[in-house]
């Protein structure tokens, strides 16, 4: 796909990111990644053994986030590290892909999260978080310009591997097992041109700042009728009526 090829460019290597933050200052409290190795069609040639690590925070974890995440303050006092040594093992996992590779995340929230834990930290790498926001790739904004729910809103992470008839494996909100699962949202857009087509379709019908004749003729078309020109010249009409 053009668009997928403009972003990825000559890169051959995709890491798939997720962390989990604080409730309310969003410092990292986990961070889970695969490095995935791509063939020249941007396809998935091998997945790398995963990095996974559990982070010290400043602020309190939140009661929401500890439910959703089973992450407790006891498991990360006794299993949390530093950022900053955290952050610099996560380079060396990427190794010789690092400033050559894109970090792929589902949504910018992860963005949020390393910049806050940058300025939270003591005596922080800023260039580890700098390489990563250079090189980050929002893979929810990409696949949202063409499959959004009926009022134009992208859907989550599970949702979308459901369009895509891919079970999610593991335990949502898991930073490793959400990294896993956009990789396989990855593998599905990739694959399944037949469904990208078809929700592009519906998702264009459901534009709300189309005009009035556009949006009459694609449902139309969306619904299967033949259209003709002067359906197209009585759609234009009916907008002056």
């Amino acid at each position: 796909m053009k668009a997928l090829e403009r972003i990825i460019k000559d890169r051959r290597a995709l890491v798939f990111l997720d962390l989990e933050g604080t409730q309310f200052s969003h410092e990292m409290i986990e961070i889970g990644a695969y490095v995935c190795i791509l063939n020249d069609d941007l396809s998935v040639k091998s997945v790398c053994p995963p990095y996974k690590s559990y982070v010290l925070a400043h602020h309190p974890i939140g009661s929401l986030v500890s439910k959703m995440t089973g992450i407790n303050e006891k498991k990360l006092q006794d299993e949390g590290r530093d950022f900053t040594i955290v952050m610099s093992e996560f380079k060396h996992y990427v190794g010789k892909y690092w400033g050559r590779c894109l970090f792929v995340t589902f949504g910018s929230h992860d963005l949020r999260i390393i910049n806050q834990s940058v300025l939270n930290a003591y005596k922080p790498d800023v260039e580890i978080s700098r390489t990563i926001n250079k090189n980050h790739f929002d893979f929810s904004a990409f696949l949202s310009q063409y499959i959004q729910d009926p009022n134009g809103n992208p859907l989550s992470l599970t949702n979308y591997l459901k369009v895509y008839e891919v079970p999610f494996e593991g335990q949502a909100h898991d930073a490793l097992a959400d990294a896993y699962n956009l990789i396989d949202l990855y593998k599905a857009f990739l694959s399944r041109n037949d469904i990208n087509e078809r929700e592009y379709k519906k998702s264009l019908s459901h534009l709300h700042h189309l005009p009035t004749p556009v949006s009459k003729v694609l449902k139309k078309l969306n619904e299967g009728e033949n259209i003709l020109p002067e359906d197209w010249d009585k759609a234009v009409k009916e907008s002056f009526l």
